[in-house]
């Protein structure tokens, strides 16, 4: 899997997923013949209806959804200006929102986004 953590005044953007009932980065699968870069500008493309500029790469977390094991790599995804992020798929997503690294707690999150906020929150992922 890869995705992008676009973040905007320490807010992370994230997808309501219906069928799991969590936020989630927006991403998803690498196609055959694709590079982790080309799967996180497709994604975002397919999934919020925006280009972004990739940034740095972030590493990737292991994770564990209904007894499969996922790799999900992130990368950080700034939104080409003046394009505004919307949920392009509402098959899969109910909405969008800018979630506060300090209140991840209080939401329903991904298991890797959950562990990617804790690791910003401490310092052990620098955004800069």
């Amino acid at each position: 899997m890869s995705g992008c953590a676009i973040i905007d005044s320490g807010k992370l953007l994230v997808l309501w997923k219906i069928k799991r009932e969590y936020y989630e980065f927006p991403g998803g699968k690498v196609e055959p013949g694709e590079s982790l870069e080309q799967a996180a500008l497709r994604e975002v493309r397919e999934e919020l209806g925006v280009d972004v500029k990739l940034g740095k790469y972030l590493g990737f977390e292991e994770f564990e959804v209904e007894g499969r094991n996922f790799r999900s790599h992130k990368f950080i995804g700034e939104i080409i200006e003046g394009q505004k992020p919307q949920v392009n798929e509402p098959n899969k997503f109910k909405k969008l929102f800018w979630l506060p690294f300090s209140d991840y707690r209080k939401y329903s999150v991904a298991p890797n986004v959950r562990e990617f906020c804790e690791n910003v929150n401490s310092g052990k992922i620098t955004l800069e």
